[in-house]
């Protein structure tokens, strides 16, 4: 024992134990890396968003004591590890929870009734009304309770009444699980309606059931959206540019014309009308300066209150409020993360490097939405941050620098850095985009947006002054398109569209990071060779023969590809009055083949599920020839009458148009052209919507000389087409329907598909493996692949 204030005299064989769990920690400390650790969890969740498959929810909860044992006293390389299994855990977590609140395919074409709230600004055109319904309570029609946690339901309501946001109703729909086309290229819709919460798609019964429960709350951020929308339509103010103010003030392009877009997009500018990370952290800047300027003033009174918290206060709050307007859609869900961020690494005051920041909102990101990397704007955005940070982060040069130098560096820096992810991603690069952004960016930022907010909200107090905001926003938008049309004249060519190989893009992808390396290092002049080669090198190679049958719904397109020509057969349907299957699917297709022209296509008849794309197609396709079944089908170009027999061979590829003569009464289906292609002794016959009449004087004047190997099934297999002395005749291998999922018409008929299976030949459908891909090589062999299984994704099923 010792006296009370005396040192404790610990015994030597203690003295030596604590000597050696000191060593041992030491040792064993863990080697941790936060950069590391952030790319490693990012790579898991992206890793699950690439999954064909979800794992079962039991092997989430068992990989957990895996991850935790991972993480004990591990060296740096277990880490990362860890964090890749924990970002996988999340996104397949995420993953289940998505599919968990999907409407089971068993329901799928069941009535229900729902009550719920339309949220989301309503989209009008000539036929329905559609809008996002916030599900309260699902019943079946006959009042009983159903257990089916659905979150949103996409509702089209034909021939009813004006739908507002904000409303409650109640509705008898018949409803069906998401689904969109799967196409090379193409938009993934099913996907997006996910992403947005969607969990099925509906359309409205007639029942004496359906009413307007309670008119919109005074609360409802899509009902203020929607007045804002009322508020810009009706201002009595001569304004010239409500499509490119509504893009701007609420985020909605409904208005936007196509040729509007295209002349945005080819001058690199259309992430500017769009409210997106730009003009979110652009508010959040001018918030930044009024707070600080109220900031002092209120420090000078009490010192407690910092003036920088004032600012960043204003910062977030003047984001927000422009986030809501936009209805906190995906991008600015994106920038609101990116902006709290830097202001967390703010308050930290610089006490964490820039690239960590970054690192950080990009997790952040991740974590919110697991399915950011399929969005565009999510690489684009994070790759820009990154570009001028690298290229604007090197040594400076001595002496003043004027600040149109760093604005014009920032320019160049963006349109070097974006060139491949925009080559990857887009299949096209604006020329004229560093140009063009110069004068666009200060021109919105300065005297559009922010007197579109200022007009915004003087309106209820002084109109005058919101009349007079309007028309220098106005003036603004008037000077920008001006502006982008002097470019577009000017240049002699302002987009670049083309397809590199992989070996190219990597070349490319190394010589513009030697490009934008900082100032004072040796070999950044290898950049501007390694791109002119990469530009030189050949694209990824053509087979010799490749028919691609497109997923287009109730509709036929078929594209047709050898190495140097390519053909269209049939354009697909019209969906909506700005929208058709030429340009949600036809011109995707062929943009991401680096082809920008066509040597000819083939409309089989006029019918609307078979022509509807073809003005979207001619537009943005210049097109050498066109066929027509049709005289009477209303182009912009003069069409050839294809039953003329007309024959033509590209490359080692022969094409001619069949014709066994009309029938006494011919319909429009029965002047389908019917185009033959044949290649190292194959054959593939496209029929349009021929019907019995056509088959058997086809069969009967030896039209079609044998067996076919690949068949498109006449009439999308109605039971009108594919007789029985047509399917013994051309006995094909393979034999496609292109149909829509479910479709009203009940297409293709079960008598029809059992009819060609007994002759041997497998039934493919577009509706179950969305575009369907043949290519044949050098030796005549045959490939296919189905784009809904290669790749495959876990949402589709």
């Amino acid at each position: 024992m010792t006296s009370q204030g005396a040192p404790t005299v610990q015994s030597p064989g203690r003295q030596a134990l604590v000597k050696s769990v000191h060593r041992l920690l030491k040792r064993r400390r863990l080697a941790f890396s936060l950069n590391a650790a952030l790319l490693s969890a990012s790579l898991g969740i992206i890793l699950a968003s690439q999954s064909a498959r979800l794992p079962p929810p039991f092997a989430l909860w068992l990989s957990a004591p895996l991850i935790a044992c991972l993480f004990w006293r591990a060296p740096r390389w277990r880490q990362c590890v860890a964090f890749v299994l924990l970002g996988l855990f999340w996104g397949v977590l995420f993953g289940h929870w998505q599919l968990d609140h999907r409407l089971p395919p068993s329901f799928s074409g069941d009535e229900i009734r729902v009550q719920g709230t339309l949220v989301g600004l309503p989209d009008h055109d000539a036929r329905r009304e559609r809008i996002r319904l916030r599900v309260e309570q699902v019943e079946s029609v006959e009042g009983d309770p159903l257990a089916l946690p659905l979150r949103y339901i996409l509702v089209s309501w034909y021939g009813g009444p004006p739908l507002h946001a904000g409303e409650r109703w109640q509705l008898k729909l018949r409803v069906k699980p998401p689904r969109g086309f799967v196409n090379p290229g193409g938009f993934d819709y099913q996907l997006w309606l996910m992403r947005q919460g969607v969990d099925a798609t509906a359309y409205v019964r007639e029942s004496a059931d359906n009413r307007r429960l309670s008119a919109p709350a005074a609360g409802s951020l899509s009902h203020w959206r929607e007045r804002v929308r009322r508020w810009l339509d009706h201002h009595p103010s001569g304004v010239a540019h409500r499509d490119l103010m509504l893009a701007l003030l609420i985020g909605d392009r409904s208005t936007l014309s196509p040729e509007r877009w295209t002349r945005l997009q080819r001058t690199g500018t259309n992430h500017l009308l769009a409210i997106s990370g730009l003009h979110v952290g652009m508010v959040a800047l001018a918030g930044l300066w009024l707070g600080g300027i109220l900031g002092r003033g209120l420090n000078a009174l009490c010192h407690r209150i910092p003036a920088s918290a004032v600012g960043q206060v204003f910062a977030l709050g003047f984001a927000l409020f422009y986030s809501a307007l936009a209805g906190f859609s995906i991008p600015t869900q994106r920038a609101l993360i990116m902006i709290g961020v830097v202001q967390w690494v703010l308050l930290r005051r610089g006490s964490l490097p820039a690239s960590t920041g970054l690192l950080l909102a990009w997790v952040a990101v991740l974590v919110r939405d697991p399915l950011a990397p399929y969005d565009t704007g999510f690489w684009l955005s994070f790759s820009a941050v990154a570009v001028l940070m690298l290229a604007l982060g090197g040594r400076r040069r001595a002496g003043a620098q004027w600040w149109g130098q760093t604005v014009v560096r920032s320019q160049w820096a963006v349109f070097l850095g974006l060139m491949v992810p925009l080559l990857i991603l887009v299949h096209g690069v604006s020329l004229v985009a560093p140009i063009g952004n110069l004068l666009a960016i200060p021109l919105v930022t300065l005297m559009v947006v922010p007197w579109l907010l200022v007009a915004l909200l003087l309106g209820a107090l002084w109109p005058w002054a919101s009349d007079l905001s309007l028309v220098v926003a106005d003036l603004g938008l008037s000077a920008l398109l001006a502006w982008l049309e002097w470019l577009e004249d000017a240049a002699p060519m302002t987009l670049f569209q083309a397809a590199l190989s992989w070996p190219a893009l990597a070349l490319a992808g190394l010589a513009t990071l030697l490009m934008l390396l900082p100032r004072g290092l040796p070999g950044r002049w290898l950049g501007y060779p390694g791109i002119v080669l990469a530009l030189l090198l050949p694209g990824p190679p053509v087979p010799p023969l490749r028919v691609t049958f497109l997923e287009v719904g109730q509709g036929l397109a078929v594209a047709v590809q050898t190495p140097d020509y390519r053909l269209v057969y049939d354009t697909g349907p019209t969906y909506s009055e700005r929208l058709d299957a030429g340009s949600g699917v036809i011109v995707p297709y062929w943009r991401q083949l680096g082809v920008h022209q066509l040597d000819a296509v083939v409309v089989s008849h006029r019918h609307d599920d078979h022509s509807g794309g073809l003005s979207s197609v001619l537009k943005s396709l210049p097109t050498e020839a066109l066929w027509v079944g049709d005289a009477t089908l209303s182009t912009s170009k003069l069409g050839r009458d294809c039953h003329q027999r007309a024959s033509w061979q590209w490359n080692q590829v022969k094409f001619r148009f069949l014709h066994g003569g009309f029938p006494a009464q011919v319909n429009g289906n029965n002047r389908s052209c019917v185009l033959e292609i044949e290649y190292a002794g194959q054959r593939l016959l496209l029929t349009g919507d021929i019907e019995r009449e056509v088959e058997w004087r086809l069969v009967g004047r030896d039209q079609l000389n044998g067996s076919i190997d690949v068949l498109q099934v006449p009439h999308h297999g109605a039971i009108t087409s594919s007789s029985i002395e047509w399917v013994e005749q051309t006995r094909p291998a393979r034999a496609v329907v292109s149909a829509a999922f479910q479709g009203r018409h009940g297409h293709p008929n079960e008598t029809v598909v059992e009819r060609y299976r007994s002759r041997g030949a497998e039934v493919l459908n577009t509706a179950s493996l969305g575009a369907i891909v043949f290519e044949w090589d050098e030796q005549g062999r045959r490939t296919e692949r189905y784009a809904r299984y290669a790749p495959r994704r876990w949402w589709y099923e």
